[in-house]
């Protein structure tokens, strides 16, 4: 095991089970506790090599909160208010006995200036009103035990140079508290941030992500003149479904469809979202395509090809079924907790309609789709037909030069 990993799986001790709003905070609970160990150690340490019996009493202080720290995690199970109220706890019952033991001009009292950073860095902004009331508790007894304890108990070793330790050590674990514990919750955040912008790039595109965590008010409705929306639909997949069952449907599905994820990245084809087995995408959305008819035909014949071989390896005939549009489309993000990223206008609506009455293992598609990809596939004339909202229409299957027939249609690099 690596250092990396030992420290990761000691800064996770008690976090497994929590719930997750209260993982970082316990995340950086432990953090703090780390330090707290180290650094009164090795204090409990270095007063040992005295050798003055006056200092035994500050060793085993030092050496109890040590132990008391190094007892957070079990309190992670009640929260991160719990771990947080525990080391603030510990720290202020110890570091005013130190105090009184060796007074105010010890810089003990110091460290306790630290509690509103780290208790910010573990309650987090929604206990706000805790954060005050245990920064005003520490500032009062600051005040009050440097009232209180104006110098060391009698008998006490009170050398200036070990109170310059005592001071120096104060500000040392002070900063290092401080750095250690804010430095880990801006490391979260930023982790956390990250996780977000994934999760999002899964089910939008990476310039529409970038603008809603510019500004997530933002109203998007972005038009476009010319894009190429296309439709896929796996043929008679209600039957072949009641046949696999739904874990073997659930799995043949994830594996086709991250097989067209990986396909509509390669080509530049946008994916919108997938009802049940269809799976729509778009060309020249968001960004404009100088040729989004060829992307999405691309992509079209590349879905067809990993459809037949996905369906061979789970054991089953698979065809695809495919419409394909172009024209002017409008698309936008929907809702505010839930968003959702969509395309509209005729070109989505006629590839519905196209992919429905669609030869198998074809993209059906538009005279205006014929002509202006002539030169770069084959087309066979289907006949006109009467689409519901655009009336009569000439059909065309789509299909690649190389190729005799759609049903056996496959995808090769030479020809695109």
């Amino acid at each position: 095991m690596s250092w990396t990993s030992a420290a990761r799986r000691l800064l996770e001790l008690g976090a497994a089970n929590v719930a997750e709003g209260d993982r970082e905070g316990i995340l950086v609970a432990n953090v703090a506790a780390c330090v707290i160990v180290v650094t009164t150690t090795s204090f409990a340490l270095i007063y040992a090599l005295y050798g003055e019996p006056s200092l035994i009493p500050l060793v085993y202080a030092n050496l109890a909160l040590a132990g008391a720290a190094a007892l957070t995690p079990l309190f992670h199970r009640f929260g991160r208010v719990a771990s947080g109220l525990w080391e603030f706890g510990i720290c202020m019952v110890i570091l005013v006995w130190i105090a009184s033991y060796v007074g105010r001009d010890s810089g003990v009292l110091l460290t306790l200036l630290g509690v509103t950073p780290v208790a910010f860095a573990i309650l987090g902004f929604e206990n706000i009103a805790l954060v005050t009331v245990l920064s005003a508790i520490a500032a009062i007894t600051v005040i009050a035990a440097s009232i209180a304890f104006p110098e060391a108990r009698s008998g006490v070793y009170d050398d200036n140079r070990f109170l310059q330790l005592l001071h120096s050590s104060s500000i040392v674990t002070l900063t290092l508290m401080c750095f250690a514990t804010i430095y880990y919750a801006f490391h979260l955040a930023r982790e956390a941030q990250g996780r977000l912008a994934r999760l999002m790039t899964s089910i939008m595109p990476d310039e529409i992500v970038a603008r809603l965590l510019r500004n997530e008010r933002e109203t998007i409705i972005d038009e476009f003149e010319h894009a190429t929306v296309i439709l896929t639909d796996i043929v008679q997949f209600v039957a072949l479904s009641n046949n696999l069952g739904p874990e073997r449907t659930v799995s043949l599905l994830n594996e086709l469809f991250s097989e067209f994820d990986r396909l509509a990245a390669a080509v530049g084809v946008e994916k919108i979202k997938t009802i049940g087995d269809a799976y729509l995408a778009v060309a020249g959305v968001p960004a404009r395509h100088p040729a989004p008819e060829k992307a999405a035909a691309a992509f079209g014949f590349g879905a067809i090809t990993a459809t037949r071989e996905v369906g061979e390896r789970h054991g089953v005939d698979l065809v695809l079924r495919a419409g394909m549009a172009s024209g002017s489309v409008t698309a936008g993000v929907l809702g505010r907790t839930k968003y959702a990223y969509d395309v509209w206008g005729a070109p989505v609506n006629l590839a519905a309609r196209l992919e429905a009455i669609g030869q198998p293992g074809c993209i059906t598609t538009t005279a205006e789709i014929r002509q202006r990809l002539s030169g770069h596939f084959r087309f066979d004339r289907s006949g006109d037909e009467d689409i519901k909202g655009f009336g009569p229409t000439e059909i065309w299957n789509m299909r690649l030069p190389s190729l005799e027939s759609c049903e056996i249609g496959t995808l090769a690099q030479t020809d695109i």
